[in-house]
């Protein structure tokens, strides 16, 4: 990760702040962080049930766009270790503590909505980080209708493409357990369907989160003057 680009995003972001851009960059953030924890698909292993349907180009297709989506983020959004940092440090210096209260309202954001995640996804669920990333994304755009214009590389990502690859499979695991189970197989419910609901869940409360200014918190200028 490069470091100085990273320091000159957060001056940038901290330049004008504006709430809304803040949220959606945080959103991209939460999306950065799952996409570092993806471990690339192989073909070769059997153990994985993205296999079942899923051919070489589909997981070549999913490899390829998990690097290129992260590559953009690397570039171009503040990622969590910076954030982490900066407000570890916030007492560094004049400059860290006026970029700590401009970014603090991503600090509240990313705390809000991994909150989420962490109370929502069942205890020893399979973990698919990147198909929670792709979700978000597609909740936040096609299903919230929200635009990520800001972001015109992630606006146009082909998401939808990649998570056809996951509903085949998914439908396919479906019906393997409906047989073992002997349930109905609309009424299976898989890691794949967990990572879904779990996405809609943290996007429709995220959406309806406001970061909220501490009114009464006041500046040492202002305590100066009232004396």
């Amino acid at each position: 990760m490069d470091q100085n680009n990273q320091f000159k995003l957060v001056l940038k972001q901290c330049e004008s702040i504006n709430l809304q851009k803040l949220k959606v960059d945080t959103l991209l953030l939460v999306v950065h962080t799952l996409l570092s924890d993806f471990d690339r698909l192989e073909y070769t292993d059997q153990s994985n049930p993205m296999l079942i349907t899923a051919s070489k180009s589909d997981l070549e297709l999913i490899n390829k766009s998990v690097a290129n989506l992260k590559n953009y983020l690397d570039n171009n959004i503040i990622n969590r270790d910076t954030l982490i940092n900066l407000f570890n440090n916030k007492s560094q210096s004049a400059l860290h503590g006026k970029i700590v209260r401009s970014l603090e309202p991503m600090k509240v954001y990313y705390k809000y909505i991994t909150a989420i995640f962490s109370t929502k996804l069942q205890k020893g669920s399979l973990w698919i980080p990147e198909l929670l990333a792709f979700s978000l994304l597609y909740n936040y755009k096609k299903e919230y209708g929200k635009s990520l214009i800001l972001h015109p590389f992630v606006d146009n990502f082909p998401v939808d493409t990649i998570l056809r690859i996951y509903n085949k499979n998914n439908l396919e695991l479906k019906k393997n357990r409906s047989q073992v189970e002997n349930e109905n197989v609309w009424k299976v419910k898989t890691n794949i369907d967990e990572m879904y609901d779990v996405s809609e869940i943290m996007v429709k409360k995220y959406l309806n989160y406001n970061f909220k200014i501490n009114e009464k918190r006041v500046s040492k200028t202002r305590r100066k003057k009232r004396k």
